[in-house]
């Protein structure tokens, strides 16, 4: 066949770059026929069958995969590619943006999630949401692979960078503020890479496939835990609620437990609002905090590990499951108010052990002058 006429054909929308390799079939018939061998194997195999074949073609990074021309062609072509082409390529394709930047994926690549959205995702998925669905990834911690599965759900159901992820969560400030924000993508990209070196290289992105289809099952209860987090974004317990609190232990609790005042107030906000938006400790709004005088906040170290630690502690028969208790009470009251009806009676989050990229200042070095004051001013 010939070509019409002697002008240059316009490029149409959605054709790929002129530096594209992608043109008329090869006339050798020889590579011609690998190309339609190659062509049948990726129209006839499962997703994961495909995955393992482009993977062969494309570069071994995902950043380097991600700039070739035929990458450039499936994810910008005006005619989008199969919804089970793009289930297999998009794994290999997907990488993420420096702090702030531009996205560099289109909206469309999110997942189409009718049920449940980004609102409907925690900072921190649930420890049994990771059971069910991932395989632990050697050499990375649970509390990691967790953070970025959350980061990863929203980008699946809402597109955009990873920087938009977490300031969506509230990992992030989203003007990169913070000094330990950066943390948040290297650890991401440390997830990635040690998922693509396990036996099962996409058993992470399976993971998540297989998560999305849990929360777009009919049966699946779904929480709006982005209007826990707005409900909550400065909260803490008040003083008037605090001593009500208090009243209510019974008094070989109080005498066991010493100090309750501003600092143990703001731990005690920290576990609530925790458990209510399963969230990371680190990330927990601090204003009891932020509300002392700069000279006071340096004088004092406000994030107390040990209590923390006494207040999480499952021990039945500690002090501190009193407290816990009222703690837990007050969570379940606040998660009511906050939801419709009809999702009161969903459970809470667990509260981990840990507290998470919480800047910690030098320790000083301990002396009975220092000891004295630290046990006078609280």
């Amino acid at each position: 066949m010939t070509r019409s006429g002697s002008g240059t054909p316009k490029p149409q929308p959605g054709t790929p770059p002129s530096g594209s390799s992608i043109g008329p079939p090869p006339l050798d018939a020889a590579v011609s026929a690998g190309l339609a061998h190659i062509a049948d194997r990726v129209l006839t195999g499962s997703t994961d069958e495909v995955r393992v074949q482009l993977r062969l073609l494309l570069p071994s990074t995902t950043r380097s995969a991600g700039r070739t021309s035929w990458a450039r062609w499936v994810t910008q072509s005006a005619v989008p590619c199969s919804d089970g082409l793009q289930a297999a390529y998009d794994p290999l394709l997907r990488t993420f943006t420096a702090p702030f930047g531009p996205p560099r994926g289109r909206a469309s690549n999110a997942t189409a999630a009718a049920r449940w959205g980004p609102e409907n995702i925690p900072a921190l998925i649930p420890e049994n949401w990771y059971q069910r669905h991932f395989t632990p990834i050697d050499s990375i911690s649970p509390v990691l692979a967790r953070r970025t599965a959350a980061l990863r759900l929203v980008q699946m159901t809402a597109g955009g960078a990873l920087a938009e992820a977490a300031h969506y969560l509230g990992i992030s400030t989203g003007d990169g503020s913070r000094s330990t924000e950066g943390r948040t993508y290297s650890s991401a990209g440390t997830v990635h890479s040690g998922a693509r070196q396990q036996t099962d290289p996409s058993g992470f992105e399976a993971g998540l496939r297989s998560l999305a289809r849990e929360l777009s099952a009919p049966g699946t209860p779904l929480v709006n835990y982005q209007r826990r987090r707005q409900a909550l974004e400065n909260w803490a317990i008040d003083e008037p609620s605090w001593a009500g609190l208090l009243a209510r232990l019974p008094p070989g609790a109080l005498t066991r437990i010493p100090g309750l005042r501003d600092r143990k107030r703001q731990v005690a906000s920290v576990y609530v609002w925790v458990r209510v938006t399963l969230g990371e400790p680190g990330f927990a709004p601090r204003p009891i905090e932020a509300a002392q005088p700069p000279a006071a906040q340096e004088h004092r170290r406000w994030w107390n590990h040990a209590w923390w630690s006494l207040v999480t502690s499952d021990s039945p028969r500690s002090a501190y499951s009193v407290l816990r208790a009222e703690l837990d009470n007050l969570a379940a009251t606040l998660a009511t108010g906050i939801d419709p009806p009809h999702h009161g009676d969903l459970p809470l989050g667990t509260v981990p052990l840990y507290v998470s990229r919480h800047p910690r200042r030098p320790r000083r070095q301990r002396t009975p002058e220092n000891s004295a004051e630290d046990e006078h001013s609280e």
